[in-house]
């Protein structure tokens, strides 16, 4: 027996030779948590944001719809999201973390004692997967602690942004806001401006993450590497609305833009519809993970930033399509491909769409035709709020 292990045998028995050794072994696990905060000894052993939090939300919010009790719902959560956390270098890495701060000066009796038990059972801890709750019980409650700091940072932020919009406390939905707070969004007051800036200022590596992930987002639906959101008549309103305007300058920078405007010149009745249509695939647990994840984020770009995310799709190569008819995506994508429309471009999408009783698209493109004709299309239904 190596000289670390020995020292953590002794440690150890006194826990495990107490009478209360089950409460003595749950305040160990408290305090190894408290040791596994960012500004801890064991700090070193923490997951980086970037790679921890695509993992925990892809299956977070399935693993709470499924299952209410909460020591379940930590296990299930641990053996979904362990595959892609956790390794064999990771564990190692946990091993010799606990044996090299369990050694060093300066730690109390009782976080000695806590770091001796981790030793201990590192020792007969399987190294590759199958990673489960109860044989890597230490690392599985060190990731549940990192889980809960996450869940704490998004929904006070959250929070904040929701009280930007105008929301009050019990109306939110989904995993953001209300879809009925795009047109506090579109047009942002002095107030919501203020309060995105409290959520920033509060937590700025939150938003920081959030920006890293807005931009990937916004690159996905760039190279038409989404699920499929909109339907044809949808993305011919995007393009021929925002393309141009959206533009880069030769120079490579964007161009300034009148944000209200031009979010105002779009159809009302599309931007409810991907609204509604991205919420709730956001909520929709029958989907895979991955694409949930991607309506889920997608779901907070739109309510944040909504003329990034239409303009991404103005100006994107491809997009898989919700299509109506064997065809329609060639068709629509012959039409995107131009650079100018006239009304009269539309009209044999138009009749295809009304041939198959799509008469609401129809009607979509009636007035899309209508602003290409200098016209005023009307509104469309107006957004609900």
């Amino acid at each position: 027996m190596d000289a670390v292990t020995a020292e953590a045998a002794v440690l150890a028995e006194d826990v495990l030779c107490s009478p209360a050794r089950l409460q003595r072994m749950s305040e160990g696990l408290v305090l190894l948590r408290e040791l596994f905060r960012p500004d801890g000894p064991l700090a070193f052993l923490r997951w980086s944001w970037d790679e921890f939090v695509p993992v925990i939300e892809r299956h977070i919010h399935r693993v709470t719809e499924e299952v209410e009790d909460m020591d379940e719902r930590r296990a299930l959560l641990f053996a979904r999201c362990a595959p892609e956390l956790l390794g064999p270098e990771r564990v190692e890495r946990f091993n010799q973390g606990f044996r090299r701060v369990l050694m060093e000066p300066g730690r109390t009796l009782e976080e000695r004692r806590a770091l001796a038990m981790a030793v201990l059972e590192m020792q007969g801890v399987p190294r590759h997967p199958p990673y489960t709750y109860g044989r890597h019980h230490t690392m599985a409650w060190l990731m549940m602690a990192q889980v809960s700091e996450w869940a704490e940072r998004r929904s006070r932020v959250s929070a904040a942004v929701a009280r930007a919009h105008g929301v009050r406390p019990g109306e939110q939905k989904g995993p953001w806001m209300s879809p009925g707070v795009l047109r506090q969004a579109m047009e942002p007051p002095e107030e919501m401006m203020a309060g995105l800036q409290e959520a920033a200022d509060a937590d700025p590596e939150f938003m920081e993450l959030m920006e890293k992930y807005e931009a990937s987002l916004l690159l996905s639906i760039l190279d038409g590497r989404t699920p499929e959101v909109l339907h044809g008549e949808e993305w011919l309103w995007l393009t021929v609305v925002l393309r141009e305007p959206l533009r880069l300058g030769p120079d490579g920078m964007a161009p300034q833009v009148d944000v209200e405007a031009l979010l105002g010149r779009l159809d009302e009745e599309v931007k409810q519809a991907v609204l509604s249509r991205v919420d709730a695939a956001s909520r929709d647990r029958s989907s895979p993970p991955e694409a949930q994840q991607w309506f889920e984020w997608a779901y907070k770009a739109l309510l944040m930033r909504p003329l990034a995310f239409f303009g991404a799709f103005a100006k994107a190569r491809e997009a898989p399509l919700l299509e109506r008819f064997e065809g329609e995506a060639v068709l629509v994508g012959e039409l995107r491909r131009r650079e100018r429309w006239r009304a009269e471009d539309l009209e044999p999408y138009r009749l295809n769409l009304s041939a198959r009783g799509a008469h609401g698209a129809e009607q979509r493109v009636r007035r899309l035709q209508a602003l290409l004709r200098g016209e005023s299309p009307g509104p469309g239904s107006r957004l609900r709020v």
